[in-house]
């Protein structure tokens, strides 16, 4: 998948840095590598998940490249709601397909600032479990961010989150995936892409 020549997706706040690549410090990657003895996803889990390359889901040679050079993608894009006052998250923000996504594919990783489990914000509505650790988009991430829970906007999701094994660094990752199944149809160009937050998510906020 190739990347837009601009950087920065339209629409992004000035006060949220952009990444492609996890924020992530070489101790707690080691939980998610999978070949350092200390992962934390059992051999079973491992060999369900995709394997990926980012680096060339971006349109970049090498990882290294892309996390000096974080870089929108052209297959999604970042729209205000401010003009659909019946949309749940009217006036923010969704994350819409710029083009057909079939099902199954991977939309879009999804990155942010990675802690322990244990010190992962309890207030940050971006924050997503990943085995024993947590990826918080609060203050930095990519367009991942933007994606809205489907209650009120479709009947069904028909995007889903899946962990994947990002071959750049043999190390497993978050991202967000179209529904796998053919009866779904994938997601269609402007489409808005919605998966489902959990019952918790939404306990919590009660």
């Amino acid at each position: 998948m190739s990347a837009k020549q601009h950087k920065l997706p339209k629409n992004w706040p000035s006060n949220l840095q952009f990444i492609s690549s996890l924020d992530i410090s070489k101790d707690l990657s080691k939980y998610l590598e999978i070949a350092s003895g200390i992962c934390r996803f059992s051999p079973k889990d491992i060999a369900a998940m995709e394997r990926i390359s980012i680096s060339k889901f971006y349109g970049f040679s090498s990882s290294k490249q892309l996390s000096v050079s974080p870089t929108a993608l052209n297959s999604v894009k970042i729209e205000s709601l401010a003009d659909k006052p019946s949309h749940p998250a009217s006036p923010y923000f969704g994350l819409f397909a710029t083009k057909n996504l079939s099902p199954g594919q991977l939309i879009i990783p999804y990155y942010g600032k990675v802690t322990t489990s244990e010190n992962a914000s309890e207030t940050s509505d971006y924050c997503l479990r990943l085995n024993c650790l947590a990826v918080d988009a609060d203050s930095s991430g990519n367009e991942g961010r933007y994606v809205n829970d489907y209650r009120g906007i479709l009947d069904k999701p028909n995007a889903e989150f899946k962990e994947f094994i990002n071959t750049d660094y043999n190390r497993v990752e978050m991202g967000i995936f179209v529904i796998s199944s053919k009866l779904h149809g994938g997601i269609k160009k402007k489409q808005e892409i919605c998966v489902s937050y959990g019952k918790g998510f939404w306990s919590a906020r009660k």
